[in-house]
């Protein structure tokens, strides 16, 4: 391997990867001036006029690793020197600079330099940093014009995000608003014997768990890991890198080089296969299906549903025959039908149960204004009923009002039944999806696309505690059992009024 003498100068422009001609443009001189400052043909040195101006660029390009890169080309130079603030950075480069002495090219840039298959890295140290690296991966998927997928895959428990909530509140936010621009995530969960951690993940990032464009996958370990490794992906653009020793002083790595970012990708791949999915994804013609998975868990727990507005698939059997035979679909499919439905009603409408010395609550949240919106038309489409039958199932006003004064008898009938009206004033993050939770068992949720169900307890949990707080939330007057039935009893009227003319 050739030996190449150079300036200080030339030793920090090859450890930062700066080239002869970015520079010279940028301090406005010739390239064969830096080119000789670079070998110390020519000196260069503090009394130069250009000092300040190379000094500032070497800093302007440093700030891209986050002065990582420059610390330790800093610290090879001064091995006995401590480096931490920008300011140390630059007395310290400032130093180097007007030392005189050759170097040799370092080490690392030789070897990269004979290797064919050499890529750069940014490297940010501690979760401090980890959180930098994450905000440019996430700057530079909104800078995307066509949306790609990001994957989560943390072996470290997401400390990261933890133990800033002004951090996770920002990271959430960004996500999901990347997720209704038509990007996908995965996110994978190293689970450990104690699980606290992810009941709080889940917590603080309890949006992304009702949106169908994220998969959730988990792999369960008893023995603390001695090397941790993750990776951030964003689809052949970037990719993070995360190493610790006992989850201490983590230091990531920010690739941006297609082919290694593909590999990455392809091992991504095959560590998430080995995963456990946290949901499973029905068809829309399988919802038999799913109500046979829940059905076996008949047990307690307290129970929440949001839907914009009432779900015809679990009408009344009576209602929902009228429904589907108005709409023309043969008596067979309405007795296939009717027999989920009943079998779907058992599971989610527990209150109806007798013998129970006390009963866990169930809780119906519906969103007002789409209540509002629909009594105005004299017919709408049933989201539930048309997903079930692969074709548009109309609703009339008589039948919405009748399934409205449905919910109200029950209402009045059970006391642990509570109807809730969000409002979109009540600036509340609602799901994205209609969901149906049983604390401590399952979740469905269910969109155009079909239904995904969970019995991961973490996420099932956190789902439900998701929806009690946006209960809590809502003011009295649209939740206390009076005021709500007095005010679905007048949109009934009002449906009906506008019927009989």
């Amino acid at each position: 391997m050739k030996n190449t003498a150079l300036s200080t100068l030339g030793f920090l422009m090859n450890y930062l990867d700066i080239q002869t001609v970015s520079m010279s443009q940028a301090i406005h001189v010739d390239a064969s001036l830096v080119s000789k400052w670079k070998t110390g043909k020519r000196m260069f040195s503090g009394k130069s006029v250009y000092f300040d101006a190379v000094v500032e660029y070497i800093l302007s390009q440093s700030q891209k690793s986050n002065h990582q890169l420059l610390k330790n080309a800093l610290l090879q130079l001064y091995p006995h020197e401590t480096v931490q603030e920008t300011v140390d950075v630059e007395s310290l480069l400032r130093q180097a600079l007007t030392n005189t002495a050759s170097h040799e090219a370092s080490r690392q840039h030789q070897l990269l330099s004979d290797s064919t298959d050499a890529v750069s890295a940014l490297i940010f140290e501690g979760n401090e940093g980890r959180r930098q690296a994450i905000t440019k991966l996430i700057d530079y998927a909104e800078d995307m014009t066509v949306p790609g997928e990001i994957i989560f895959l943390d072996s470290e428990e997401y400390i990261w995000l933890l133990e800033d909530e002004a951090f996770s509140d920002q990271f959430t936010e960004r996500i999901f608003s990347l997720l209704r621009r038509g990007f996908h995530a995965k996110f994978v969960l190293d689970y450990s014997s104690y699980r606290d951690r992810f009941m709080q993940l889940f917590s603080a990032c309890s949006p992304l768990i009702f949106h169908r464009n994220v998969e959730w996958y988990y792999y369960e370990y008893y023995d603390e890991h001695i090397m941790n490794f993750s990776f951030f992906i964003l689809n052949h653009a970037v990719s993070l890198l995360g190493l610790s020793v006992g989850g201490e002083d983590p230091s990531t790595m920010v690739f941006t080089d297609t082919s290694l970012v593909i590999r990455h990708e392809v091992l991504a791949d095959r560590m998430i296969r080995q995963c456990s999915c946290a949901f499973t994804t029905f068809h829309p013609s399988e919802f038999e299906g799913v109500v046979n998975d829940i059905y076996q868990f008949r047990r307690k727990g307290a129970f929440y549903t949001y839907l914009p507005a009432p779900a015809f698939m679990s009408s009344r059997e009576s209602l929902m025959r009228e429904i589907l035979t108005d709409n023309g679909i043969s008596e067979a499919e309405i007795q296939q039908q009717l027999m989920v439905n009943n079998r779907f009603r058992e599971v989610t409408s527990c209150h109806f149960l007798e013998g129970e010395t006390q009963r866990e609550p169930f809780v119906f949240i519906f969103q007002l204004e789409e209540m509002l919106r629909r009594i105005k038309k004299d017919i709408f489409i049933s989201r539930s009923l048309t997903i079930l039958n692969g074709k548009e199932i109309r609703i009339t006003k008589r039948q919405y009002a009748q399934e409205i004064r449905d919910f109200v008898q029950d209402l009045m009938q059970y006391d642990n039944m509570q109807i809730v009206f969000v409002s979109e004033k009540d600036n509340i993050r609602l799901p994205s999806v209609n969901c149906w939770c049983k604390r401590n068992l399952w979740m469905v949720q269910m969109d155009q696309e079909g239904f995904r169900l969970s019995d991961e307890i973490g996420i099932v949990n956190s789902a439900a505690i998701a929806l009690e707080s946006c209960v809590k939330k809502v003011p009295p007057e649209r939740k206390e059992k009076n005021s709500v039935r007095q005010f679905m009893l007048e949109l009934a009227d009002e449906m009906e009024s506008d019927v009989n003319g």
